[in-house]
């Protein structure tokens, strides 16, 4: 079968899949599932165009407070034959009985408050990650969809990608051996200025700041902090009210596939080295890290540097299974198992054949049917997101951190502080 013909076939597989959740779903093979989008800036896009691509689904809201995003989510769901009314507060979203699930692609510091508002509103949500900001925050969020009984997936989509489980079929099925090590990583070679250092100013027409930094600490409007440039990645991630730099942005993707692979444990330790050696720009997070992880039987890492891009061996952001019959390499195009010396192993190689991002809608929105937990259930990425977390927790309290999984917390008392975000009034987590 070539490559074209076997993408085609995954592609209808996928297809019939969710053909088949919908046909035996609860609420009839007529009835639509009726969606509102929150958030609609480049993820949010992205993940718009991914829901209208799957049969059986209504887009009955869009939502964000930066005017020129809402008018482009609107167009773009009316040219598909939706329409969706338009709105700059998510309660409206939430509020409205008529729609039964909700994706939230706002900035990493909403996706708790209103994944947990959303739950207790009786929707469901697929939620972009990293899930939270905060340790404290994630917990909640499993909490509610628990408590009231949502399916909450998170946006770890590779978890969907069909060579990405069969890598970590490959782990746990002990075809490397005794895996020891994993190691994550990406890599890029940026300009030294960043994204510069640009002054505070007025707020641009058609943003409700106020509502933009929602719980967040009130700050005058900075174009960085915001983050939105024509053809670059917001930059929202870069500051520490808002997220966790690059270990929670593209980090918490590849540590989560290290989790899938040795089913979903929470680091026992993390030690964090790392500062911005590099970029001269008014960002936060660190340019350079190395974060260590002990687990139970194997050591994990995370590298990320932003002025070189050597050792890669297919693209800049991967992970590395060393185990002592062989080691397997896999990113977003393949996999690859590269023999010990003296092994028995056979090399193998798996190349990707279906976009994971538009399957990943395929179950979220099969799961709404069946009320089957998702593939990326909020409690995988609860746990991937915050080992991420508490690699930037190390770096910023200056200590190695000792993970309690009894308890849910940290062995360092002088550091539990970082566990924890205050939240601006009014807003308030509440389950």
């Amino acid at each position: 079968m070539s490559t074209v013909d076997r993408r085609d076939f995954l592609r209808g597989v996928g297809a019939a899949a969710l053909n088949s959740a919908l046909n035996e779903g609860a609420r009839g093979a007529n009835d639509r599932i009726s969606l509102g989008f929150i958030g609609i800036g480049v993820m949010g896009t992205e993940n718009l165009q991914a829901a209208m691509a799957q049969p059986g689904i209504a887009v009955a809201a869009v939502c964000d407070v930066y005017q020129p995003h809402l008018e482009r989510a609107a167009a773009l769901a009316r040219k598909a034959g939706h329409q969706p009314k338009e709105t700059g507060d998510f309660r409206q979203v939430l509020a409205d009985p008529s729609i039964d699930a909700v994706c939230i692609s706002t900035p990493d510091h909403w996706h708790p408050y209103m994944t947990v508002e959303a739950c207790k509103a009786g929707k469901d949500v697929y939620v972009e990650k990293p899930v939270s900001v905060a340790v404290d925050e994630a917990q909640a969020m499993v909490t509610a969809a628990r408590k009231y009984n949502r399916v909450v997936q998170a946006g770890t989509w590779q978890r969907s990608g069909a060579h990405f489980q069969k890598a970590c079929e490959l782990v746990r099925n002990g075809s490397l051996g005794k895996v020891t090590v994993a190691r994550t990583w990406i890599y890029s070679n940026q300009a030294e200025s960043g994204i510069g250092n640009p002054p505070d100013s007025p707020v641009p027409r058609g943003l409700d700041w106020d509502m933009w930094l929602g719980p967040a600490p009130a700050r005058p409007f900075n174009p960085n902090r915001f983050g939105v440039y024509p053809n670059a990645y917001s930059y929202f991630r870069y500051f520490w009210d808002y997220a966790g730099g690059q270990l929670t942005d593209s980090g918490v993707h590849m540590i989560d596939i290290v989790h899938m692979a040795f089913g979903d444990p929470m680091p026992l330790s993390a030690a964090a080295l790392g500062g911005k050696y590099w970029f001269k720009d008014d960002t936060e997070a660190p340019d350079t890290l190395q974060v260590s992880y002990e687990y139970p039987g194997f050591l994990a890492s995370w590298e990320h540097r932003s002025n070189n891009t050597f050792e890669h061996t297919s693209r800049l952001m991967g992970a590395t299974f060393h185990g002592t019959r062989g080691t397997l390499y896999v990113d977003r195009e393949l996999y690859r198992v590269v023999p010990e010396k003296g092994s028995d192993l056979e090399p193998s190689e798996m190349r990707r054949v279906a976009d994971p991002h538009p399957l990943h809608w395929v179950n979220f929105l099969a799961c709404v049917r069946s009320r089957q937990r998702p593939i990326s259930d909020i409690e995988t990425c609860c746990r991937s997101s915050s080992a991420c977390i508490l690699g930037n927790l190390s770096l910023r309290a200056q200590t190695r951190i000792d993970w309690d999984e009894r308890n849910g917390t940290i062995r360092q008392a002088e550091a539990r502080s970082f566990l924890r975000r205050e939240y601006r009034r009014p807003w308030a987590l509440t389950l």
